[in-house]
């Protein structure tokens, strides 16, 4: 046995490291969504081994992936209490059996919208398991020494920081939520466990992409009643060429403030398909950024506050068109700076940085992206979500929409499948870009608004929720 992992030497050291971890630090937001995972440690003589589940490939949440017996808090419940139950209810654990350890620190995972929180444990008295069928494609109980070899080690190429850790298991591979919570009680409890090594001086051979061969489901439907288009069917526009037909329009006497109005009313119409159909009961905050975006986004305010939602709009900075501040005043609309203490409305529309951004997101951009993850709300992205890139897609933290309303053509980040995610589910708004624009800027045109001037896009499949580490939280 590795002296490291002997019972005198691991446990000792995890539960000093759990017993020091700081309250704020384990205490997910009050209205964030919350899962606990239970990291269910046993002995063998030699050492430690923990137990995993392989969830079952048709599962619409994380299909496929090698994760903890975990998932969402029931009301009044602990933790703890939250991470026993899902383990009974997934693989048959008695709770008697266990003894815990201590709450580790939480993160975020945006595709899931999920603040996970680990709760460790160490079974005392092993049996045998029995996996739930509706969930559990098989259970697995891997050796912490088996963890700790170096041909096993990978890494998850991250845009902005470096990689993140993987781990090679046979035909498996432990990535994502589940292989920060490994890296976490790996750092605490196995001195010097990977032996110097870390995740970006593993080498392009040892990246995985386990994203890319993740089980498809199809997109999930927000908005019903509208026509469909297939996306890969229309061409996905760059950044640039966004920029020429904004400059060509612009040259055909078409001014940014008729723009931003075709736009908004396609996002304002997706926000009253989303509430339901009448906006008399809608409570809507707008995240309203500097540029055209923002505009857009103002828009959308104007209309769902003439349609009689209750709107708020929260600024980044001075906007574009300052008629459009006039105009929402003579609405009735509450205006002021963005402010991430201030709870969020039943819905946001994220409009604050469309096909301009240039990554990574700072600032108040930055800030209001964390304030969404600290709230569980709804929310209806203008053209992209903001913080990713129209060309590259994602490069950093971004927003996780649940709706997307992209502008005049799908743009070509979003055809990569790890977008997905963070996209939502997508429509495009007709802004009415004639053909002679399309055709000088490289665009064949197309006829998606036959029937109305905002369609559903949809994709073969999709992997709801099969992002990468590089979009969460730094735990705690």
């Amino acid at each position: 046995m590795d002296p490291r992992l002997a019972p005198e030497t691991f446990w000792p050291r995890l539960q000093r490291a759990l017993a020091q971890v700081p309250e704020d630090a384990r205490t997910p937001p009050p209205d964030g969504r919350v899962g606990a995972v239970l990291v269910l440690l046993e002995d063998t003589p030699a050492g430690p081994r923990v137990v995993l589940t392989r969830r079952r490939a048709d599962l619409k949440s994380h299909p496929g992936q090698l994760s903890f017996a975990g998932g969402r808090l029931d009301a009044d419940e602990t933790i703890e209490e939250a991470a026993l139950r899902e383990a009974e209810e997934e693989i048959g654990l008695r709770r008697s059996t266990t003894q815990l350890l201590g709450v580790g620190p939480k993160f975020f995972i945006p595709p899931s919208k999920f603040w996970v929180v680990p709760v460790f444990a160490r079974w005392r008295e092993p049996h045998a398991l029995d996996p739930n069928p509706w969930e559990v494609d098989a259970i697995l109980e891997v050796p912490i020494a088996r963890l700790l070899e170096p041909d096993r080690f990978r890494h998850v190429p991250l845009s902005d920081r470096g990689s993140s850790w993987a781990w090679q298991l046979d035909d498996d591979v432990l990535w994502g939520a589940t292989a920060i919570v490994m890296a976490i009680l790996l750092e605490v409890a196995v001195e010097d466990w990977s032996g110097g090594l870390t995740p970006e001086t593993l080498g392009e051979d040892r990246a995985v992409f386990p994203w890319e061969d993740a089980p498809r489901v199809p997109r999930r439907q927000r908005i019903e009643g509208l026509p469909e288009v297939l996306q890969s069917a229309l061409p996905h526009v760059t950044r640039g060429q966004m920029a020429e037909v904004d400059r060509l329009l612009r040259e055909l006497g078409l001014p940014l403030e008729a723009l931003v109005e075709h736009a908004g009313r396609g996002v304002a119409h997706a926000v009253r398909r989303l509430v339901g159909g009448d906006t008399s009961d809608a409570r809507v905050t707008v995240v309203a950024g500097t540029g055209g975006n923002g505009a857009g986004g103002l828009a959308a305010a104007k209309l769902l506050a003439v349609a009689g939602a209750d709107v708020e709009v929260r600024l980044l900075g001075d906007v574009q068109l300052a008629g459009q501040l006039r105009a929402l005043e003579s609405c009735g609309v509450a205006l002021s700076a963005f402010d991430d203490q201030v709870t969020p409305r039943d819905v946001v529309i994220d409009a604050m940085i469309g096909y301009s951004m240039r990554p990574p997101l700072r600032g108040a951009a930055m800030a209001a992206v964390e304030w969404l993850d600290r709230n569980d709300v709804p929310v209806v992205s203008v053209d992209l979500p903001s913080g990713m890139l129209a060309d590259k897609g994602l490069e950093g933290r971004c927003v996780t929409a649940d709706v997307t309303v992209t502008v005049a053509a799908p743009k070509q980040g979003m055809a990569k499948p790890i977008t997905q995610p963070y996209l939502g589910d997508v429509y495009l708004a007709d802004i009415g870009v004639p053909a002679g624009v399309w055709r000088a800027v490289g665009v064949e045109p197309f006829d998606a608004f036959r029937e109305g001037p905002l369609v559903r896009l949809t994709v073969a499949a999709a992997a709801p929720d099969a992002g990468t580490p590089d979009q969460g939280t730094e735990p705690g």
